[in-house]
């Protein structure tokens, strides 16, 4: 078996034989919250024991496990569905800097104890509230796995007035940032130590991440761009590098980001 792990979907696991050789290839299955597993083979639902077969459990225990995405508000309710975007998002993030990562927990800051509330957290080697923040890294520690914490509330608090967040666009673009720069944390933390500022390795990977995700999620985009760069490459480079500049300069970006996204793109 090839089993191929799938994103989650409302908290259960999926994953799909890709081995051609055994007749099951695109055979999905699932396991559910309670532990049961469900079959589907050529759009077709077939019967499993409680328990998968053992191929199934040897592959899935091999196989790289992603992070799951976990909502914990409390008095809050966001306006789209976070969960199942980030679950998407996660999805295209290569397997190998995802491994030790655990879970995703998005949460509001409103919601959490005022003793936490009042908290700071350390950012470029200077103390800021957590109250301006919208994301945190929490690497393993005791023999607990890495996980990253989001405050949606704080995330989407500059968008949420007026139609913004009706597009979609725009929601991946903000809740991305977010998502990528903690997962770029990770990155540096356990996968790839660099001798830099974390900060600085952590927007250079969202830079990066979020370059992927838009490329897996809009083929046409890219195929239109590649068409773009042919005709119109030098222009493109300088709009691209204009609009970098004016965000490096209201502070919207760093100096590690502003150079990762205006130099030639490579694969992560």
């Amino acid at each position: 078996m090839n089993l191929e792990v799938l994103p989650r979907w409302h908290g259960s696991e999926f994953f799909r034989d890709a081995d051609r050789s055994n007749g099951m290839d695109g055979t999905l299955f699932g396991r559910r919250h309670d532990g049961s597993w469900v079959g589907l083979q050529h759009g077709a639902p077939f019967q499993m024991s409680p328990r998968a077969p053992k191929a199934v459990e040897d592959e899935i225990t091999a196989a790289p496990r992603m992070p799951r995405v976990v909502a914990r508000y409390s008095g809050f309710e966001p306006r789209f569905d976070v969960v199942t975007l980030v679950e998407q998002m996660i999805a295209t993030v290569p397997s190998n800097y995802l491994v030790g990562l655990s879970e995703v927990v998005l949460t509001n800051f409103s919601g959490l104890p005022r003793s936490l509330r009042k908290g700071a957290t350390k950012s470029r080697k200077r103390k800021v509230r957590v109250a301006r923040a919208a994301g945190r890294y929490h690497p393993a520690w005791n023999n607990q796995p890495a996980w990253i914490e989001i405050f949606v509330d704080n995330t989407l608090r500059a968008w949420e007035r007026g139609w913004w967040l009706k597009f979609r666009f725009l929601r991946e673009g903000i809740v991305g940032d977010v998502l990528f720069h903690e997962i770029g944390h990770h990155i540096h933390f356990a996968i790839r130590p660099e001798y830099r500022e974390r900060e600085d390795v952590a927007d250079v990977w969202k830079a990066r991440l979020s370059r992927n995700w838009s490329r897996q999620s809009y083929p046409l985009m890219k195929a239109t761009a590649k068409v773009l760069k042919i005709l119109f490459g030098p222009l493109l480079d300088s709009l691209v590098r204009r609009s970098a500049e004016r965000e490096l300069e209201k502070g919207l970006i760093s100096r590690a980001e502003f150079e990762e996204r205006t130099r030639r793109p490579t694969k992560t």
